[in-house]
């Protein structure tokens, strides 16, 4: 008992006065000794416990940033980087730069589709790269000025990008391993949609730095070379504005002619959506590295060689192509071209951009690049390759093109497939 123990030991120093009174008071009341002990044996435990507690916390949080290594292991097919193994209970926003960087390189680089894919990206965002800073040097120097539009534009891509990927991100983590047949097919969805997203940030990019650049060379008030064009394609034997009238003769063939020609650009979405639903990243990284290309290569033609058109430059009398004017105004980026070339233009509105460029045909390029995307299923690329060769044929009569600019346009563009094609097999001699 305390109170005998304290009691014995009073005793033994000899204070029986004061003995007496501790015993009373220990009598009287035996916690008022105990209690300051249990209070700090207490105190101690809860320290110990709480420190065990924060040591298990620490252990369990560095695991995070230690690679996972048992069964259920997921390793990044981007960079083969183990992934972190993140504490489900783990409260707050975890920031994992190996992750941020994972999902940059996927939706930049295509990282996720191999080496071939991200040497094609690298040639996009090259290409991307050497507009914007061209557009950025000249654009100041230039009569022409940026619409505040075209900004409030910008930024609203950059804007639904982002939110595309943050809900596709938080989307994935929730399905996550889910292996039912509906998780599994919106697993797949949102990869799709997710592959849409990634294509259109740079073939956006892509279009209005290069439409930008086509307006300023435009506006450079360079010499037109619409002669030297016209005189090339009379020692190919060609004639212009007879091909015109043969052409127009026939109501029929001028239909097919237009409706080939305003085709354009709804089959190469077609084409491009087509590899999207087959989840062939590789390709689709593919077509936007020969597009970048090609649009490099048709702003320096242009700038060579700076022509108004073939129309513009004969100026063929209305009975000429009546058949084909029944389906529409013939021409009519050719009004856009002599403003700008005049200086009566100064405004770049993106919105309303058109289509410019004369040397080389720009319909050419993408006719050749959508039917050589096609090439891997059949079905597609029969029906892809009749109605782009059609359309080529088209971009003369239709699009007031010289034949030069025709032969320049698929032979620019078979040399950037050519271009693609070689780093591609660069990458995979190196594996």
């Amino acid at each position: 008992m305390p109170g005998r123990r304290f009691r014995k030991s009073c005793g033994s120093a000899g204070g029986s006065k004061s003995c007496g009174s501790h015993s009373a008071v220990a009598a009287r009341s035996p916690s008022s000794v105990a209690s300051p002990q249990r209070d700090g044996r207490s105190q101690r435990q809860s320290r110990h416990r709480t420190a065990r507690f924060a040591i298990i916390a620490i252990l369990r949080d560095s695991e995070q940033f230690l690679p996972t290594t048992t069964a259920g292991q997921h390793v990044s097919s981007i960079s083969r980087i183990e992934k972190r193994a993140v504490d489900p209970r783990a409260r707050g926003l975890v920031v994992d730069p190996i992750r941020i960087r994972d999902a940059a390189a996927r939706w930049f680089m295509f990282s996720d589709f191999g080496d071939a894919a991200q040497r094609h990206m690298a040639i996009v965002w090259s290409c991307i790269f050497a507009c914007t800073l061209a557009d950025a040097i000249w654009l100041p120097n230039s009569g022409l000025s940026f619409t505040s539009s075209n900004w409030i534009s910008i930024l609203q891509c950059v804007a639904y990008s982002g939110i595309a990927a943050a809900f596709i991100a938080i989307a994935s983590n929730r399905l996550g391993g889910d292996q039912r047949r509906p998780a599994v097919w919106l697993r797949q969805c949102l990869f799709m949609t997710e592959l849409f997203w990634r294509a259109f940030l740079p073939i956006s990019a892509l279009l209005t730095a290069g439409s930008t650049l086509s307006y300023l060379i435009a506006a450079a008030k360079l010499p037109l070379r619409d002669d030297v064009l016209a005189g090339f394609d009379h020692l190919l034997g060609f004639d212009w504005p007879s091909f015109l009238a043969m052409t127009n003769s026939n109501s029929l063939i001028a239909t097919l002619l237009t409706t080939a020609y305003q085709s354009t650009g709804l089959l190469s979405q077609v084409v491009l959506v087509w590899l999207i639903l087959q989840r062939r990243g590789d390709r689709v990284a593919e077509f936007i590295a020969v597009l970048s290309l090609s649009a490099v290569a048709l702003c320096i033609g242009m700038w060579l060689i700076l022509a108004a058109g073939a129309f513009a430059y004969f100026g063929p009398a209305p009975s000429s192509y009546e058949h084909f004017a029944a389906h529409g105004p013939m021409w009519t980026f050719g009004r856009t071209f002599s403003m700008l070339h005049d200086g009566s233009l100064s405004v770049i509105n993106l919105s309303i951009v058109d289509g410019i460029v004369s040397f080389p045909s720009f319909h050419t390029m993408l006719g050749v690049m959508t039917t050589y995307a096609a090439r891997d299923t059949r079905w597609l690329f029969v029906p892809v390759f009749v109605v782009n060769a059609t359309m080529i044929v088209a971009t003369m009569p239709v699009g007031g093109h010289h034949l030069a600019d025709v032969l320049a346009g698929g032979g620019l563009t078979i040399a950037a497939i050519l271009v693609v094609r070689r780093s591609a097999r660069l990458s995979v001699s190196r594996t």
